[in-house]
C-alpha cells in the first residue's frame, strides 16, 4: 500500500524544531483549500489538539496530521524542506497535481482546467 505522505529527513527536522518551539504543539496538520492561481492550495498549521478525523503519519518522532478530505489530493506526495540562498521552506512533490504554479503553493488536479502555472507570488 502506498504511503499517504512521504516526509524527508530535512522536513522532519524542520517540523520537529517548529513543534518544539511552539508551546503545546503536537505536530503539523496538512490540509487543502480552494484558492490560488491553480485552484487549490496547501495549508499547513501547527496543531495543539488532534482532530479525530485526521489521519496521522508518524515519522521519526514527528506527527503529521492529514485532514481526511485532503487525502485524495495528496496521496503519495513527498514533503521536503529546501533551503536556498533566496528562500527556505517546505516544498511538495505531488503526483496528483496535473499543474502547479511556479512557486509551488498552488496546484490543480484536473487536466481540463485552465491552469496557467503563474501567480503574483512568482512574478
Amino acid at each position: 500500500m502506498e504511503k499517504i505522505i512521504n516526509v524527508t529527513d530535512d522536513a522532519i527536522n524542520f517540523i520537529k524544531k517548529a513543534v518544539e518551539e511552539e508551546e503545546g504543539s503536537i505536530g503539523l496538520r496538512v490540509s487543502i483549500a480552494s484558492g490560488g492561481c491553480q485552484g487549490m492550495v496547501y495549508q499547513l498549521a501547527l496543531v495543539k489538539e488532534s482532530d479525530p478525523s485526521d489521519l496521522v503519519v508518524q515519522e521519526n518522532g514527528v506527527n503529521v496530521y492529514i485532514e481526511s478530505e485532503a487525502v485524495i489530493f495528496i496521496s503519495g506526495m513527498t514533503m521536503d524542506y529546501v533551503k536556498t540562498p533566496l528562500s527556505c521552506g517546505l516544498v511538495f512533490e505531488n503526483p496528483n497535481a496535473k499543474s502547479k504554479c511556479g512557486c509551488g503553493k498552488s496546484f490543480c488536479t484536473d487536466e481540463r482546467s485552465n491552469c496557467r502555472g503563474t501567480c503574483s507570488s512568482c512574478l
